[in-house]
C-alpha cells in the first residue's frame, strides 16, 4: 500500500458516525434499487505563516466531492454500493487538482468489502475541524487513509481486517472497535490496533475515543498508547512519514491525547476550541502539539461559512509546515 496515495481522507464528522455520506440527492428507484448521489462544493482562502519562514495567500478547492450510492433489499438482505471521489490528486493529496478515488465499497448487512476507512478510523470522537488535512493528525484517524478490506459490525463490535501497512507483511493489519451509546447523547468507543511492522514483530496498541454532552455543546476526549501507531496517527519516529514506527530495527511506542469543545451559540452559529498532544519514545523525543479555534455560521441547512486559526509544531509532508494558518471557507452540501 503506497501512503502517499491515500493520506488523510477525513470526513469532517462531529461525533463517532463518520458514514462517507452525510447529504444526498436520491435520484429515483430503478429496478428495485434506490440511486442517490452527494457531496459538497467547499472553497477556501488561506493565510500561511511557516516557522522560521516566509507567509503566502492562496486558495484551493481540492476538497470539493461528490458520490453515488446505490441500495436494495435481495433475497433478504440489505445491500449498499459506494463510490465517492475528491480532487486531491497527485503523490501528496492536493499536489495537484486530479480526481481521486476516496470510497469503493459494498456492504450486505453488517459486513464491508472494498475500500473505506481503516478499523482504526472509527476509534475517534472527531472534532468540527475546517482543515482537511491536519485537523486529526495525533488521534488514529490522523493519517486517515482509506485501504481495501472487510469488516464485520455485530453487537456494538467492529472487527476489521485490512491491507497492511507493511507491504512485506504476511498478515493483515487488524483492528477491533466496541462503541457504547450512553442516555444523554453521550459515547465511548474502545479500539484494539494491530500489524506487523517493517523488523517483522506484530506489535500492538489501543485507544479510547470519548463525547460528552453538555447540553446543547459537546466535550470530546481520544486518547491512545501502544507500538505501530505512527502509522495511523501521522505523528513517527523523528516526524518521519515513511517509516512511523521503527529506529534501529527496534519497535518505537507513543502516547499521546486529543481534546476539544464543540459551543454551540445559537442554532446558526457555533465555534470549536481543540489541542492535541503526542510524545514520541525515540531517540529525538519527537514530540507534537497542534491547537485550533474556528467559529461557523450555517447559512441554511446546506451552507456553511467559517474561520479556523491553528498552530502546528510539525510539518506534516510536503504540503502542511509547521507553523501557522488561517483559513476563510464556505461550504455547499447536496
Amino acid at each position: 500500500m503506497n501512503y502517499r496515495n491515500s493520506l488523510l481522507a477525513l470526513t469532517l464528522a462531529t461525533g463517532f458516525s463518520a458514514a462517507p455520506t452525510i447529504h444526498a440527492l436520491e435520484i429515483g428507484t430503478f429496478n428495485d434499487t434506490t440511486f442517490s448521489i452527494g457531496g459538497y462544493v467547499k472553497a477556501e482562502g488561506l493565510y500561511e505563516k511557516v516557522d522560521g519562514g516566509d507567509s503566502r495567500i492562496f486558495g484551493r478547492a481540492n476538497e470539493t466531492r461528490i458520490n453515488l450510492k446505490a441500495e436494495t433489499q435481495q433475497h433478504g438482505h440489505s445491500i449498499v454500493g459506494f463510490i465517492e471521489g475528491d480532487f486531491y490528486g497527485g503523490s501528496y493529496p492536493g499536489e495537484t487538482s486530479d480526481l481521486r478515488l476516496r470510497h469503493a465499497f459494498i456492504k450486505i448487512n453488517q459486513t464491508t468489502v472494498g475500500q473505506t476507512w481503516t478499523g482504526q478510523f472509527w476509534s475517534v470522537a472527531y472534532h468540527d475541524y475546517l482543515d482537511f488535512l491536519g485537523g486529526p493528525r495525533g488521534t488514529l484517524g490522523g493519517f486517515n487513509f482509506r485501504t481495501n478490506l472487510i469488516s464485520h459490525e455485530v453487537a456494538g463490535l467492529r472487527f476489521t481486517a485490512q491491507d497492511p501497512v507493511n507491504n512485506d507483511a504476511e498478515i493483515p493489519d487488524l483492528a477491533v472497535n466496541y462503541s457504547l451509546k450512553l442516555d444523554g447523547g453521550h459515547s465511548i468507543i474502545l479500539t484494539a490496533s494491530g500489524r506487523e511492522i517493517v523488523n517483522g514483530d506484530f506489535v500492538a496498541g489501543g485507544a479510547l475515543g470519548s463525547k460528552f454532552m453538555i447540553g446543547p455543546h459537546s466535550f470530546n476526549l481520544n486518547a491512545h498508547y501502544g507500538d505501530g501507531l505512527g502509522a495511523f496517527t501521522g505523528v513517527g519516529v523523528n516526524n518521519s512519514l515513511a517509516a512511523p514506527d521503527v529506529e534501529n530495527g527496534d519497535s518505537v511506542s507513543q502516547k499521546g491525547f486529543d481534546v476539544g469543545f464543540r459551543y454551540v451559540i445559537n442554532n446558526t452559529w457555533r465555534t470549536n476550541v481543540a489541542y492535541t498532544a503526542v510524545d514520541v519514545d525515540d531517540e529525538a523525543d519527537t514530540s507534537y502539539r497542534a491547537y485550533r479555534a474556528n467559529l461557523i455560521h450555517s447559512m441554511t441547512p446546506d451552507i456553511d461559512v467559517g474561520v479556523e486559526w491553528r498552530k502546528y509544531n510539525l510539518a506534516f509532508g510536503p504540503l502542511l509546515p509547521d507553523g501557522q494558518q488561517v483559513e476563510l471557507m464556505a461550504k455547499y452540501k447536496f
